[in-house]
């Protein structure tokens, strides 16, 4: 839903800029700003903003002027993608009430691994376990842990920009976020698109994090249900990607379990690949 501030309201804050057209010296397309859908039961909730959102789809050329600039205005340039004819208008933003950036830092990436892993590998006393050795392999029902950094192969930003211009189609709309790094927009949004999977998004954002750090990550696109990122540094090896695929196993079960039908198998479609893409069902 568009965000309209309170009558009378004079104070300065993050979205100032943005409401004549604004984010730091780049003048920026016709858009709007967003606020979550959900409220509170007392009725209460005065939601604010959560992001600025263009009317019609970016250019590449845009969209890497913004990445230049987010380290000064603040504001992490991503693509948002609706699906309207399934969850009604601006699905992606808003639709679960949104955590604060700070819940981030509480996980660490090997603790929201570890326990997702436990958690799909739990034993049933009849059925037996959830997923059979061969889908795990090389691994068994024991979380393996983080995987090592891989070796840059390119500079982040640049492969960014580049793999921008593949993902621009009709459905898509630049979202500026204010946040530091993509890997916080999951959570701050109230995105909904893994909660099929885990309740709330802010281990994932933490894992997401990581995976800036190691693998030189970026969040591309964000979806209803879909995420998609750039990769600087994705292994090579058939040993680190197995390892980084387990990585991938606890944060988007369907996604590899689905397309592939197992770890090792989804291990060999990731290797040197640039682009990971994530789905939830």
């Amino acid at each position: 839903m568009p965000w309209e501030p309170p009558k009378g309201e004079t104070a300065a804050d993050p979205f100032a800029t943005l409401r004549i057209g604004f984010a730091g010296r780049v003048e920026l397309p016709t858009g709007e700003l967003l606020a979550e859908q959900s409220t509170r039961i007392d009725g209460n909730h005065d939601p604010g903003p959560l992001c600025w959102i263009s009317k019609e789809p970016p250019s590449a050329q845009l969209l890497a002027t913004l990445r230049a600039e987010s380290s000064s205005n603040g504001l992490w340039p991503l693509l948002l993608v609706d699906d309207t004819e399934l969850y009604g208008d601006r699905c992606t933003v808003g639709v679960v009430t949104p955590e604060p950036r700070a819940h981030i830092g509480k996980w660490q990436p090997g603790q929201v691994m570890s326990r997702i892993w436990d958690g799909l590998c739990q034993i049933d006393s009849e059925l037996g376990p959830a997923y059979d050795e061969d889908s795990l392999a090389p691994f068994g029902h024991s979380c393996p842990g983080l995987a090592p950094p891989g070796d840059l192969l390119a500079d982040s930003t640049v492969l960014a920009n580049q793999l921008t211009q593949r993902l621009l189609d009709e459905q898509t709309r630049l979202g500026l976020v204010p946040v530091p790094r993509g890997a916080d927009a999951l959570t701050v949004l109230g995105w909904s698109g893994a909660t099929n999977h885990v309740s709330r998004s802010a281990g994932l954002s933490a894992v997401l994090r990581s995976w800036e750090e190691r693998f030189g990550a970026r969040v591309l696109r964000l979806g209803p249900d879909r995420l998609d990122l750039s990769v600087a540094a994705p292994p090579i090896r058939a040993e680190h990607a197995a390892a980084v695929a387990a990585e991938h196993w606890t944060f988007a079960p369907d996604r590899i379990m689905q397309d592939t039908g197992s770890i090792s198998a989804y291990a060999e479609e990731i290797r040197g690949r640039r682009q990971w893409t994530f789905w939830w069902d």
